[in-house]
């Protein structure tokens, strides 16, 4: 079961995301019909800890293995998704990925996943394309340039 509930003041979510890197390129994905940008990952079941949540939800969405580097960020994010209008509360933990085998690569820079009858677009965006795009989380914009070496803890409203 996902930690996740709905309350009458809005949702909850507790989730992990996975940053891919390679070629000082970040991995980066789109929904159909969404007009912002988000890194993979999604939602930790309960009695799951998050560094497997990330590795499973790698593995399901683009079918892939990966190892964990490092925790970087613990992201407490309050904000209202504008399809939904549903006002959100999500704890994240972000991890830095590393691709265990590189046959990914192969799909070139742009590639679409059918998770599901879910259609995901990724792309592999270079740190100052990412500045550029509309990506949530808003810090990772500035701080995927400097990963840092302990975990930090960031709060955005």
């Amino acid at each position: 079961m996902d930690i996740s509930f709905k309350t009458t003041e809005g949702r909850f979510n507790y989730r992990v995301a996975g940053l891919v890197v390679h070629d000082e390129k970040l991995l980066v994905m789109q929904d159909k019909g969404q007009a912002y940008y988000y890194v993979p990952g999604g939602r930790i079941k309960m009695n799951e800890k998050s560094e497997d949540a990330v590795k499973r939800e790698i593995k399901e969405e683009l079918g892939i293995e990966v190892k964990v580097s490092r925790m970087l960020w613990v992201n407490e994010n309050f904000f209202k998704e504008d399809k939904l209008h549903e006002q959100f509360h999500e704890v994240c933990f972000f991890y830095l990925l590393e691709l265990i085998d590189e046959e990914i690569l192969k799909k070139g820079s742009e590639f679409i996943v059918d998770e599901n009858g879910k259609i995901h677009t990724y792309y592999w965006k270079t740190l100052d394309e990412i500045k550029l795009i509309n990506l949530y989380p808003e810090f990772l914009k500035e701080k995927m340039s400097e990963l840092p070496l302990h975990i930090k803890h960031i709060v955005e409203t």
